[in-house]
């Protein structure tokens, strides 16, 4: 939506004279100003340094840009916990394929125990709050670790980075 250079003053910071440069300087919109960054901003002649994160943050805000980077972290982080099942499930069905004829019924039974537990903690991994997205992205990391290159590993190890995945992503749910 366009606005005009004295729209531009409902911006803390911003008067007349400001809104007027803004607008000559080609910023027609909140979104273009949300968008110029801080170097963009600066380069307009009268913004102060110290109103500039002021005057960004207000644009974003008023341009309605703030409640989608909000989503934009948690759609990360889903896309994440989806690729983290897409890995173990991948894992495991490797594991079972080449070790077809040695994986004996108990150890097969935790494997698939093991896997299924990972899957529904991952499952369950929907409520991303800002402190839990992190530590969520932290225990994603660490499970990952675990898992990653056992594609060649042995049976054994393969059971021992199952369980220690496990128990990591377990902990995000506590």
């Amino acid at each position: 939506m366009v606005q005009s250079a004295a729209d531009f003053r409902r911006l803390k910071g911003v008067g007349a004279i400001l809104g007027k440069r803004l607008y000559d300087a080609g910023f027609d919109s909140f979104a273009k100003i949300a968008q110029a960054g801080e170097e963009g901003l600066s380069k307009v002649r009268g913004v102060s340094r110290r109103h500039v994160g002021s005057i960004l943050q207000q644009a974003r805000e008023l341009a309605g840009l703030e409640q989608d980077e909000r989503q934009e972290p948690a759609q990360r982080m889903q896309e994440r916990v989806l690729e983290m099942r897409e890995m173990v499930e991948n894992l495991a069905q490797a594991t079972r394929d080449r070790f077809e004829g040695e994986i004996s019924e108990k150890c097969g039974r935790k494997l698939g125990a093991d896997l299924e537990r990972i899957e529904n903690a991952l499952s369950q991994m929907h409520d991303f709050g800002n402190k839990r997205s992190r530590r969520i992205a932290k225990i994603l990391t660490k499970a990952e670790k675990k898992v990653t290159g056992l594609e060649e590993a042995s049976l054994k190890k393969v059971r021992k980075g199952f369980k220690k995945a496990r128990k990591a992503v377990l902990k995000a749910l506590m």
